[in-house]
């Protein structure tokens, strides 16, 4: 009679210590309700609370710090950071712009994200937050006509836009989407005069169609202002020159 054959054991690698550290701390903040802003004890006492090695906690406390969990203040402490997106913006990979699929998709998700809360805004805001979005279009449509850029402007038209929801979540994603653009405009053709004067204009007629409370031709503004990178877009995937290297940045903002 044969012998049976081994039995064969799996095993999963082996976790590196500073992940189980930081996977501790983690638990830690949660099972304390710890919020932003909140400290965490010493190292010593965190040593003692999670029993590790105090090189191995300060290995997690780094890595949560690339994460934007945490916040380290030198001669103060360790502290529980404040929900940001930065971290995401920050670490995110250039080959996003490798194709011009990648960059309409994000594209499409940034419009129906503003088109879908923008009819929200009716009657909830301001007439003085009105007239300073009337006032960021006219500003970026003095602009355009000189031929300058009007980023600032319109990365302000987009947080006063929304501001009115009280919502933190949505304008830190809206602003994150702004910026995501506006860092890869150095990857598309450069938009002619007339078409940065269409885009402002675009914005005015938001304004505009804030002001009438109906929210279908809100929603449709809206919709249109994103029209003018769209046609970029398209330009690049006709050229097929997205990410080229050696390409001068754009004075123009990327975002409509």
């Amino acid at each position: 009679m044969s012998a049976d054959p081994p039995i064969t054991v799996k095993t999963s690698p082996r976790v590196p210590a500073y992940k189980l550290a930081a996977t501790e701390v983690k638990r830690y903040i949660e099972t304390h309700q710890l919020k932003g802003g909140d400290a965490l004890p010493s190292e010593a006492l965190l040593c003692q609370e999670l029993g590790m090695s105090r090189a191995s906690l300060r290995e997690g406390l780094k890595a949560l710090e690339s994460l934007g969990i945490i916040r380290t203040r030198h001669g103060e402490g360790v502290f529980v950071a404040h929900f940001s997106f930065d971290p995401i913006l920050h670490n995110l990979p250039y080959s996003i712009a490798a194709q011009g699929s990648s960059l309409r998709d994000l594209l499409a998700v940034r419009t129906a994200l503003e088109v879908g809360m923008v009819g929200q805004i009716v009657g909830r805001i301001r007439a003085q937050d009105i007239e300073t979005l009337r006032h960021l279009a006219l500003e970026m449509l003095a602009l355009s006509e000189r031929g300058e850029s009007y980023a600032q402007q319109d990365r302000a038209f987009h947080a006063a836009l929304f501001a009115c929801l009280d919502n933190a979540f949505l304008l830190s994603l809206v602003d994150l989407f702004w910026q995501v653009f506006n860092r890869l405009s150095d990857r598309l053709p450069i938009p002619d005069r007339a078409a940065q004067q269409a885009t402002a204009r675009d914005h005015l007629q938001v304004v505009e169609m804030l002001e009438t409370g109906n929210v279908a031709a809100l929603e449709q503004a809206h919709r249109q202002h994103f029209h003018e990178i769209s046609k970029r877009l398209e330009a690049v995937d006709a050229s097929g020159s997205l990410g080229l290297p050696g390409r001068a940045a754009s004075p123009v903002p990327l975002n409509p």
